[in-house]
């Protein structure tokens, strides 16, 4: 069953986060803390789009995403689907997306969906791109440790 997320399923659900980022091997570090903190952040953005999938009462995946308004139109941006690996294969992630979507539609409009996944893996690339989704080659995401980046600010003057 998807339904909307309600604020007391952050607790569990950061528990699935967790375990669903560690068995797909991203090399991020979650824990259950830093996964509820950002969940929670999500959840206070933008709680109408904040969908989970609940099977026999047990929370088993979400979707969450944001809507920004862009040049032309709104787009969704970024957001966070995860699904237990128990879980996987069973069509659920789709249906998270595909509620979500319907939800978004009806309030918003939004003419794309822009997000981040793993380039160093197959997954979740290649299921991205089997739904539509192409690399955006104009763009490219960029990082600094902020440490680092306050000693150059002070170099390169």
């Amino acid at each position: 069953m998807i339904r909307l997320m309600k604020k007391q399923d952050l607790y569990e659900l950061a528990a699935v986060y967790v375990q669903a980022l560690d068995h797909a091997n991203t090399n991020e570090k979650w824990t259950e803390q830093s996964a509820y903190a950002l969940l929670s952040d999500w959840f206070k953005r933008q709680p109408d789009l904040a969908f989970v999938a609940e099977l026999d009462h047990k929370l088993v995946g979400a979707f969450i995403v944001g809507v920004r308004p862009w040049w032309d139109g709104n787009h969704l941006v970024d957001g966070e689907l995860f699904v237990d690996h128990k879980y996987q294969g069973r069509g659920i992630a789709r249906e998270l997306i595909r509620q979500t979507l319907i939800t978004a539609i009806e309030k918003y409009a939004p003419v794309s969906w822009e997000s981040y996944t793993f380039r160093a893996q197959e997954f979740p690339l290649t299921w991205y791109k089997r739904m539509g989704f192409k690399e955006i080659e104009e763009w490219i995401m960029i990082r600094a440790d902020v440490a680092e980046l306050m000693i150059n600010l002070q170099t390169i003057i």
